[in-house]
C-alpha cells in the first residue's frame, strides 16, 4: 500500500526507495509510472479503478453508452430485457482500453498466470468504489471446462477470483460446474451465444448451504455478450442467494446482447 500524503516520513522514504529501485511494469518489465496502482508503464496502464469511467456505461451490464447519455443510464438492450444478473462491474472496455486488453490477453492466452494478482487487486478496488460491503459477499468464479483448463494450464477466472478474495478478505468458492463442452463464445454470433451456454452450468452439491442469504459476485476475465454469466447467474439464482452480480476485468461490447 502506498503511503498517504498525510504521512510525510513514509512518503519521503518511499520516494527514496523508488529512486534507488524503480518499480517495473508487471506486464512488459519497463519502468512503471509513478503512482501506478499495480505497477504499469504508460503504455500498459490499467483504468483507474477508484474513478468513474471516462465514457458513460450502462448501470446494469456496463455496456458503453453513446457519449450524449449520462453515466448510469440503461442501454437499449437492458431496457428491452433485464439481464439475469443484478449488475456487472468491470475495470474498463476491452476494445477501447488498449493497456487493459493486453493484460487480459497475456493472462488468458499468454500463460501469464502471475498477472491475476495485480488484476485481482484492481478489481477489488473497483468493487469497493461502489459497494462498501463487498467484503461480506461470496465470490464464485465462472468455471472453465476441464479440457480448456488442461490446454491452458490454469483457470484464469479462478485465479482472478482468488486474487480478488484475498484483496477483499472475502470468501471464494467454486460452486459451479460445466455440464458439457461448449464452442468458444467469440466464434459465434450474438444469438447463438445464448443457445451455446443454455443449460451448460449447474451448481455443485452443497451450493445452497453456501449461498443462502449471501450476496454473490461471479468473477470472469471478459464479458462479451453476457450469455455465459447470465447462464451462471440463472444456475445460482434459485438457491437463495441475496442477488447474483458479476465482476470482470473487461467488457467487450457485442453487437446485441442476446446477451
Amino acid at each position: 500500500m502506498r503511503p498517504s500524503l498525510h504521512d510525510p516520513v513514509r512518503l519521503v522514504t518511499r520516494e527514496l526507495l523508488d529512486a534507488l529501485h524503480p518499480e517495473l511494469c508487471r506486464l512488459c518489465g519497463g519502468p512503471a509510472e509513478p503512482g501506478s496502482l499495480v505497477g504499469t508503464c504508460a503504455r500498459h496502464a490499467l483504468p483507474d479503478p477508484t474513478r468513474a469511467p471516462a465514457a458513460p456505461t450502462c448501470e446494469l451490464c456496463a455496456r458503453r453508452l453513446p457519449p450524449m447519455l449520462p453515466d448510469g443510464e440503461r442501454c437499449a438492450a437492458c431496457r428491452r430485457r433485464r439481464p439475469r444478473f443484478r449488475r456487472l462491474r468491470v475495470l474498463g472496455d476491452y476494445r477501447a482500453d488498449e493497456g487493459l486488453r493486453e493484460w487480459v490477453l497475456a493472462l488468458k492466452h499468454g500463460g501469464r498466470r502471475d498477472l491475476a494478482v495485480p488484476l485481482g487487486r484492481a478489481l477489488a478496488a473497483r468493487l469497493l468504489r461502489e459497494h462498501a460491503h463487498a467484503r461480506r459477499a461470496l465470490l464464485v468464479p465462472v468455471p472453465l471446462h476441464p479440457l480448456r483448463r488442461l490446454e491452458r494450464g490454469f483457470d484464469q477466472a479462478g485465479e482472478l477470483a482468488r486474487a480478488v478474495a484475498e484483496a477483499l478478505g472475502a470468501p471464494v468458492r467454486s460452486l459451479l460446474r460445466r455440464t458439457r463442452w461448449t464452442p468458444v463464445q467469440g466464434a459465434l454470433g450474438a444469438v447463438s451465444r445464448r443457445a451455446n451456454v443454455t443449460g451448460a452450468f449447474e451448481p455443485l452439491p452443497g451450493a445452497r448451504a453456501e449461498l443462502t442469504g449471501i450476496p454473490v459476485w461471479l468473477v470472469d476475465d471478459v464479458v462479451t455478450s453476457g450469455a455465459t454469466v447470465e447462464a451462471c447467474a440463472a444456475a445460482l439464482g434459485g438457491l437463495g442467494a441475496r442477488g447474483v452480480s458479476v465482476l470482470a476485468a473487461a467488457r467487450a461490447g457485442a453487437d446485441a446482447r442476446d446477451s
